[in-house]
């Protein structure tokens, strides 16, 4: 692996146990790199602790009540850190992979498994990728976060729901000139760790509401999301993303083609809607199941 001079913090949340495998396959992947791995998980989990240890010796695990999804136990950790102590921060976690619906983030359909691949792989998805990563932070004193290009995204959904919590939230650290604002949707990337320091102290887990998985929107966690991508731009430096997934493109070309031709969904006002052509040709109130 070439080398870099740049310390590395990793953090991980483990939420969902099960998807610790793919996410140890990924961190085989830096394994000849030095780093901490930090390690935030509910008690219930704690049995992975010794397994994880045993994967890399310098790790520090740490219990949080599962409170604001990846987003609460990923304060916690900078509380808990001297930021000082390192370059670039990696904020990655076992986001949902099972089967679902597609979202839709720049006009990409993204299918819920597929999410989490683009998010972490975009990362550490294989040594060239995280080498090309580290060496983009080395050479581009502008460049102040790293995440799938497929994700970085300005088109913030349910704005109504958290703009005027982003703009108290960045008030309240005391920044300014973060519009238009810009995120890594998802909240996987590699952060320089100096951009953290605004919000080191500020806020605790405590200050999320708790999680069951079920997604809330609008909540801290979600305004949290958007404003780690604000802190980068009021720091002025930039979000870029290096990755390319030929596969995903496929699918989500695939997709489009066949929603074009064809589209069967439940509007927000209850109705069952099918449009061929993306014409209507059936409208009628929902009363069972797809």
């Amino acid at each position: 692996m070439t080398s870099s001079n740049l310390s590395l913090a990793v953090h991980l949340h483990i939420y969902y146990p099960d998807m610790w495998e793919k996410i140890k396959a990924r961190l085989q992947n830096i394994a000849d790199y030095p780093y901490h791995l930090y390690v935030t998980m509910p008690e219930e989990n704690l049995y992975l602790a010794d397994e994880i240890r045993a994967f890399h010796a310098q790790t520090t695990v740490h219990t949080v009540e599962n409170y604001g999804y990846d987003i609460g136990p990923f304060i916690d950790f900078l509380n808990r850190i001297n930021l000082d102590d390192y370059d670039l921060i990696l904020k990655i976690h076992t986001k949902n992979d099972k089967d679902g619906g597609d979202t839709l983030i720049n006009k990409w359909y993204v299918k819920r498994k597929l999410w989490f691949e683009l998010l972490i792989d975009a990362l550490i998805g294989n040594k060239k990728i995280f080498m090309k990563n580290l060496h983009a932070f080395e050479k581009d004193k502008t460049l102040g976060m790293v995440g799938s290009k497929y994700c970085i995204t300005s088109n913030i959904k349910n704005f109504n729901l958290v703009e005027e919590g982003i703009h108290q939230v960045m008030k309240h650290l005391g920044l300014n000139n973060y519009m238009p604002i810009k995120f890594v949707a998802g909240t996987m990337f590699m952060v320089r760790s100096s951009i953290m320091k605004s919000i080191k102290g500020v806020y605790t887990i405590e200050d999320f509401m708790p999680t069951d998985g079920t997604i809330k929107d609008g909540t801290l966690a979600h305004i949290m999301e958007r404003v780690f991508g604000c802190m980068v731009t009021a720091a002025g430096y930039k979000i870029k993303g290096f990755d390319k997934s030929w596969s995903f493109e496929t699918y989500s070309l695939t997709k489009k083609i066949c929603r074009f031709f064809y589209q069967k969904k439940v509007t927000k006002t209850n109705y069952l809607q099918i449009k061929i052509l993306k014409i209507p040709v059936y409208h009628r109130k929902f009363k069972g199941q797809i």
